[in-house]
């Protein structure tokens, strides 16, 4: 028998053309998934620094971020309530998600939602209208459970404002030891809606 002339067997036909078929999926899967990792942000643990030569913020932008801020603090003292997102009472990601519908931005429901939006950028170099992230337990397997607006940025600290349980919609210092231990990150938002 020559090896030219050999004819497989339907059986064997059959289950390579299987296997070529699903092969071919898995292929085409893999290949769907990173044409659209292309379009996904950074990672959450990947920090990319974001500096005035990388990434040049305009007064427009800026005019913007100090609008929300400042939108921001019209709520201070209003009460804490539990899946509130309306000025009667917030919570966390009810508070942030109100203040940036009001500019037009629909940000999620929740903050983990929010913390899939927008870049990564580092504490020293966040603005005023960028969210602020904190997590529940110490541990970096603990997930998203708090979110803020960062008000200012100084040599004192960061400063955020958001909506807190035992106080309502206050301002806060990220050097106050309960959140910078908590603390995950900073991320701007305000560039995925132009």
């Amino acid at each position: 028998m020559h090896l030219f002339n050999f004819v497989p067997e339907p059986k064997i036909v059959c289950m390579r053309r299987k296997y070529f078929i699903g092969s071919l999926i898995v292929i085409l899967s893999l290949s769907n998934l990173v044409s659209r990792a292309n379009f996904i942000s950074e990672p959450p643990t990947k920090k990319v620094s974001v500096s005035a030569t990388e990434t040049p913020i305009g007064e427009s932008y800026l005019k913007l971020a100090n609008d929300i801020q400042r939108y921001a603090k019209k709520f201070i003292g209003t009460r804490y309530k539990s899946g509130g997102k309306a000025a009667k009472g917030f919570d966390c990601s009810g508070f942030v998600g109100y203040v940036f519908k009001k500019f037009g931005m629909k940000l999620g429901a929740c903050s983990t939602e929010m913390f899939k939006l927008g870049y990564d950028v580092e504490t020293n170099e966040a603005l005023p209208g960028d969210l602020i992230f904190f997590r529940r337990g110490r541990s970096s397997k603990s997930g998203i459970s708090h979110v803020g607006i960062v008000v200012e940025s100084t040599a004192k600290g960061l400063k955020f404002i958001h909506s807190a349980t035992s106080k309502g919609v206050t301002i806060s210092y990220l050097k106050d030891p309960y959140y910078s231990a908590h603390f995950v990150g900073v991320k701007r938002v305000i560039d995925s809606f132009k």
